[in-house]
C-alpha cells in the first residue's frame, strides 16, 4: 500500500475482507482500522459503509474475545 493511503485502497481492502473467512477478517481488522484513521487523519471523508465496516468488525472482535474465555 503507498505511503498516502486513499479511499479507493481502504474500499479495496473493505472488498476483501466482505469476502474473508471469519478468522482472515479478524486478522484484516486492525489494517482496516488503521487504514481509516489515517484517512480522517488527513481530513478524507471515509463513507459510511465503510465506517460501519469497520464498527462491525470491532464487534466481532470483542465477540471473539468473549468466546475464548475459559468458563
Amino acid at each position: 500500500m503507498s505511503e498516502f493511503p486513499t479511499c479507493q485502497n481502504a474500499e479495496q481492502l473493505g472488498a476483501r475482507i466482505m469476502r474473508a473467512s471469519e478468522d482472515k477478517r479478524l486478522l484484516l481488522q486492525p489494517e482496516f482500522n488503521r487504514l481509516l484513521s489515517k484517512l480522517k487523519a488527513a481530513g478524507v471523508r471515509v463513507p459510511a459503509h465503510l465506517r460501519e465496516l469497520d464498527e462491525e468488525l470491532h464487534d466481532e472482535m470483542v465477540e471473539a474475545q468473549f468466546d475464548n474465555m475459559p468458563v
